[in-house]
């Protein structure tokens, strides 16, 4: 396979890795507020709501949970972590918790939803 079609399977199983996201989310109580959210300091796959807590999430489609974990480099926290407090600087309500998760997408299983992965500084 070439590499633009290897391209477009990545992209492909990340967008549905996304979609059961928000599924899992929803059906959990969350609200999505945002998908793809993009700035210049980085980018968050999902940012949703429940009470009130934000969660910031990644989403990582892979083999198991701990390559999940693993692929998340500390560089990549970094940015999302930056990337949310953008996203804060804009949300009226400053008196909600704020929370990074990680939810874990791998073949034939349902989605690992890790609340609380890291916080900032780790």
């Amino acid at each position: 396979m070439d590499m633009k079609a290897e391209k477009q399977k990545a992209e492909r199983r990340g967008r549905n890795a996304e979609m059961l996201s928000v599924l899992l989310l929803r059906v959990k109580g969350y609200r999505v507020l945002e998908q793809r959210y993009r700035c210049a300091a980085g980018e968050i796959d999902i940012i949703a709501r429940k009470g009130k807590t934000y969660a910031f999430v990644e989403v990582k489609a892979r083999k198991n949970n701990v390559l999940a974990l693993e692929s998340i480099t500390s560089h990549q926290r970094v940015r999302i972590e930056n990337a949310a407090e953008v996203w804060l600087q804009n949300v009226r309500s400053h008196d909600f918790a704020v929370r990074f998760d990680v939810i874990a997408v791998a073949p034939r299983q349902l989605p690992n939803h890790m609340i609380d992965a890291w916080r900032p500084g780790w």
